[in-house]
């Protein structure tokens, strides 16, 4: 028998079939599962791109110049910063950052990338001048509150790295400058071979400002004062965020009885650079020393405020207090000054007419205070007249207070 299999032409009747159901059920879970995991397949399927930095190191070390440019020097620290921190191996960032810092007085923070960029190169001139700037502001700061020894040694470390510096490169102007500035640092007597390396650095590179600052510093020193003030004037054309010049600059004025250019010039500096003490303390003093003790209260508080080491700063502010008979708040800040060039003067470095003065104060704010606190002041007396003598014109106050302590005991 022939069975013929023919295909039926009409469908066949009845429900989907077991596997149909099962598709359509696995299917439905994959897009239910999707629907509800959608980020986490997403993730899982295209990975996640590597960050990568909007701005290269380059594009803010120009930033940082032009913030410079602009006198925004907040800006332009952070800037730099930011591109060593994208290329930490790129010693001209470093080398531009600690010049910035340097030139506008912030020894602590220059010293901070010094001490990091010498662990990448000790052969690069650029880098051993820069490390010699700092060197020489940070010894400066370390004398300004009294630590001579510190200080010393900060200035012979100046003047061995830059030595170095022009031992590679004997046309770098910059170090030559500053190994005068360390040398007359190190002893007022160095003038002769300070001398010599300004007049190297001038004839390699006059239109450096700091070549010309340090050649008004040897100037100064030998008591040439006005040829002194052009080079400051020279220095500050040069370079307008350079502080120690403008400082010098205000001071030279003062002292020539320009006190009017003086002032402005501080007004100036503070005006670009509003967080440095040192041209507060300036201003301030200046105010003292022109009478004018309610101003220089305000400025010098500001200055003790920016910087509470200061010593400097601290012995002025002790005397403007002093001056406005304001004696409470004058004995802490002459206290903390006199204790510094007390430990000074018992370590062999002479008491100066300037420095005795807060002796005095002290003494007299102590018996203006309260008679009873002559025990006090006696002995900051005798010291003065022990230093300077009985016939200077310190010793002469000194003989003042003594006398007026031993009335005062005399009619108790």
């Amino acid at each position: 028998m022939i069975i013929d299999r023919r295909s039926s032409h009409y469908p066949r009747r009845g429900g989907p079939s077991c596997l149909t159901i099962l598709l359509v059920l696995v299917g439905g879970s994959f897009l239910l599962f999707l629907g509800v995991n959608a980020n986490a397949v997403i993730e899982a399927i295209v990975p996640t791109p590597t960050a990568e930095p909007t701005r290269s190191a380059a594009s803010y070390a120009t930033s940082a110049a032009l913030y410079q440019r602009d006198k925004d020097y907040d800006k332009a620290i952070a800037s730099y910063e930011s591109a060593i921190t994208l290329d930490p191996e790129n010693t001209q960032y470093y080398v531009a950052l600690i010049n910035l810092l340097t030139q506008t007085g912030n020894a602590e923070q220059a010293l901070y990338w010094a001490e990091r960029v010498l662990l990448l190169s000790r052969d690069d001139d650029r880098v051993l001048t820069a490390v010699a700037a700092t060197y020489l502001l940070n010894g400066g700061r370390l004398a300004d509150i009294g630590q001579r020894n510190e200080a010393t040694l900060q200035y012979q470390r100046a003047v061995d790295t830059a030595t170095q510096a022009i031992q590679i490169n004997a046309n770098n102007a910059d170090a030559y400058g500053y190994l005068a500035g360390a040398l007359i640092q190190l002893d007022r007597s160095n003038f002769a071979a300070a001398q010599e390396m300004v007049d190297t650095a001038v004839a390699i590179n006059p239109d450096s400002a700091v070549v010309r600052y340090y050649r008004a510093v040897v100037l100064e020193n030998q008591g040439y004062y006005q040829l002194a003030i052009e080079e400051y004037e020279a220095a500050r054309q040069l370079d307008p965020s350079y502080l120690d010049p403008a400082l010098a600059l205000a001071y030279s004025y003062f002292y020539t009885d320009n006190r009017a250019r003086a002032i402005n010039i501080l007004r100036e500096l503070i005006e670009v650079n509003p967080a440095n003490a040192d041209a507060y303390d300036a201003l301030g003093w200046m105010y003292f020393l022109a009478g004018q003790y309610p101003d220089a209260e305000q400025y010098l508080q500001e200055a003790v405020a920016l910087d509470p080491s200061l010593t400097r700063a601290k012995a002025h502010l002790g005397s403007a207090y002093y001056k406005n008979f304001n004696y409470v708040q004058a004995i802490p800040m002459l206290e903390e000054a006199v204790a510094v060039y007390q430990d000074n003067y018992e370590n062999g470095i002479p008491l100066t007419d300037s420095s005795s003065l807060y002796f005095i104060y002290l003494g007299f704010a102590y018996y203006r205070t309260d008679t009873a606190l002559c025990s006090d002041a006696e002995p900051l007396f005798r010291l003065v007249i022990e230093a300077l003598g009985e016939d200077s014109f310190r010793g002469q106050d000194a003989l003042v207070g003594l006398n007026d302590c031993r009335q005062a005991a005399l009619e108790e």
